[in-house]
């Protein structure tokens, strides 16, 4: 475990009573989504926040486009970092759609890939074809993440068919299960017109996945992120965060800024209580974990 009060502020940040788990984490992963970085710019992201970091994402196929040299030194990077890379679930979509899925397997693990996420947010997938690609990646080694929500422009997906698809999902093998949210956040999965997670959907979730670990929210606005940590947790796993906002992130899930600030100054006003930190920031739970 990683004080949170390590940090360049040292004890001046008493109120940081709260504790991360080390990596490799089973909770509170922060996973970024990545459309362009290169060497210089991954060498970044690891230097200032890599240990911050437990999942990159290449999404929307973009892996396809990267010259294979400076590909494979990236992922490399990046999993000498402790960081799993993932192609992303529109790649595997691509690639069950034109019947190519064992080979595109064994592609992504000789190019170093360690995370395969199944999706269907475009094309259509039964069930048992999800058990199939699901099973056939944890057999080859993959860390295996699915996907559950569609990506049209539409009223929200229903709940129930929400909660439905993440308990399959897990009975068939995912070790952790994404609720779609896409890159722009809003009318799309739980997620309402102005990027607001209906919160008795993300009850009914967490209470299907068994808890916090097994689930991850897609968070791509910084509002989402906010309101995720503040109602859940500093322990929630969030996804499509942009490699920009990693640290702030973290500074969310330590309660010092944003939302979670404002609660955690709502209950404590006078200043944390001595130097052993308030109930609103120590140990951060949300009130429904």
């Amino acid at each position: 475990m990683t004080p949170a009060s390590d940090t360049v502020w040292g004890e001046l940040l008493h109120c940081l009573t709260a504790t991360r788990e080390s990596k490799p984490r089973t909770s509170g992963l922060t996973c970024v989504l990545d459309k362009h970085l290169g060497l210089e710019g991954t060498a970044e992201l690891i230097a200032t926040a890599g240990h911050l970091v437990d999942v990159v994402k290449l999404t929307s196929l973009t892996a396809a486009f990267y010259p294979e040299d400076l590909l494979r030194r990236k992922i490399a990077m990046l999993r000498d970092a402790r960081i799993s890379v993932c192609p992303g679930g529109t790649c595997s979509e691509v690639m069950i759609w034109q019947k190519v899925y064992p080979d595109y397997l064994q592609r992504a693990r000789d190019l170093g890939f360690n995370g395969i996420e199944i999706s269907d947010g475009t094309i259509n997938m039964p069930d048992a074809l999800r058990r199939e690609v699901i099973g056939r990646a944890a057999d080859m080694g993959f860390f295996v993440y699915s996907e559950v929500g569609r990506k049209e422009w539409s009223e929200q997906t229903g709940l129930s068919d929400l909660v439905a698809d993440l308990e399959r999902d897990l009975a068939c093998g995912a070790e952790k299960v994404i609720v779609e949210a896409m890159e722009v956040g809003r009318s799309v999965g739980i997620m309402d017109a102005q990027g607001r997670p209906d919160e008795e959907g993300l009850k009914a979730l967490v209470k299907a996945a068994g808890g916090l670990a097994r689930i991850i929210f897609e968070a791509p606005l910084r509002n989402q992120q906010e309101l995720f940590i503040d109602r859940l947790g500093s322990e929630v796993n969030l996804g499509n965060i942009p490699p920009h906002e990693v640290l702030v992130v973290e500074a969310t899930r330590m309660g010092t800024t944003g939302i979670p600030f404002m609660t955690a100054y709502a209950a404590s006003p006078d200043g944390p209580d001595g130097h052993a930190g308030n109930s609103a920031t120590k140990g951060r739970t949300g009130p429904w974990t």
